[in-house]
């Protein structure tokens, strides 16, 4: 049986120290390994019954696939030239009627990392895929309203770090990762590069990328705090490493690989590993990620819901998890 991890705001809670800059505590909820009670309806899933489906910017692509897949809607790669040159999958409006268009409006939202798990808690949304697990913040407002959350790993991916392509450099230890962006190491030469002041480019918090480093990469460190680097969406680091040959900047590599997949950054090794998908599956790469499906806990096992996050979980929809660029569990 597939096992899944299930966050409860009545279980006990765990102290952890914030990476923030004030030292703030924050309780985090032990979340305990359990087993995923089988749905207890099987539903086709149809336009009318399909579930509201929400997530983070860089599992759009998965999470629109899954729901064409699974309609029988035809559906292709689409590069948004006319605004920020991503790619995303999208379906052929002129194949559609008007019942289905409408019924894709209400099933399909793309909130961010926080907004989607912010609307679950909320009861808003009724499945979200995210790149990482629910926040310390968004886990204290669980705990607020008394709800919790299922969550099951469903795809693999990575926690990258990129630089413009003029940089000569092209890896760093954990250690010197760490010291940027603690400001112990702040020129470009100590570490094999040029002779040129480190800008060290931050995500906003709550974001799921700024969520990742905190807590994987600086591991409790105190980042010094830059707000004139903060990014506030999935493709600041991209605009900022375009025009800035001294910066440095983390993202998703599904996002970095997939969904941007132009040459204005490089991604860059980490203690001499270069991120792929290769070294993501096998598990060199130091930061492997994994995607994650979430419901909330009181959900009924036998909305179209649950039934979709069992599959999931259970790998009955990898084709289309590797269709959609990841890797699958």
């Amino acid at each position: 049986m597939k096992q899944i991890r299930i966050a409860m705001a009545i279980l006990a809670a765990l102290t952890f120290t914030s990476c923030s800059s004030d030292n703030e505590t924050t309780e985090l909820i032990i979340d305990p390994v359990i087993e995923l009670e089988k749905p207890t309806a099987n539903t086709p899933l149809t336009i009318t019954n399909a579930p509201v489906i929400d997530g983070s910017d860089s599992t759009e692509p998965l999470r629109n696939l899954l729901v064409y897949r699974l309609l029988g809607i035809d559906c292709q790669w689409t590069q948004n030239l006319h605004t920020d040159a991503t790619w995303t999958i999208k379906p052929v409006w002129d194949k559609m009627d008007d019942n289905t268009r409408k019924g894709l409006q209400r099933i399909m939202k793309n909130s961010n990392t926080h907004g989607s798990f912010v609307s679950l808690l909320d009861g808003e949304d009724d499945l979200i895929i995210t790149a990482r697990e629910i926040s310390r913040d968004e886990q204290k407002y669980a705990n607020e309203k008394g709800v919790a959350v299922i969550s099951t790993p469903i795809a693999k991916d990575a926690f990258v770090f990129i630089v413009n392509p003029k940089n000569p450099v092209r890896n760093l230890t954990i250690e010197q990762i760490q010291k940027i962006y603690t400001g112990e190491i702040r020129n470009w030469k100590e570490i094999g590069g040029n002779d040129a002041t480190i800008n060290p480019y931050v995500r906003n918090p709550n974001s799921g990328s700024q969520e990742k480093m905190e807590t994987i990469v600086m591991e409790g460190l105190n980042m010094i705090d830059w707000p004139e680097m903060v990014g506030y969406v999935m493709l600041a680091p991209y605009f900022q490493l375009e025009q800035d040959e001294n910066g440095i900047a983390y993202t998703p590599f599904y996002y970095y690989d997939t969904i941007v997949n132009d040459d204005r950054t490089k991604v860059i090794g980490v203690n001499g590993v270069v991120p792929g998908k290769k070294t993501i599956e096998n598990g060199t790469y130091p930061y492997v990620t994994l995607v994650m499906a979430s419901v909330r806990a009181d959900i009924d096992k036998a909305s179209t819901a649950y039934q979709l996050l069992y599959r999931l979980a259970t790998g009955q929809h990898n084709n289309i998890i590797k269709e959609s660029g990841y890797i699958a569990m």
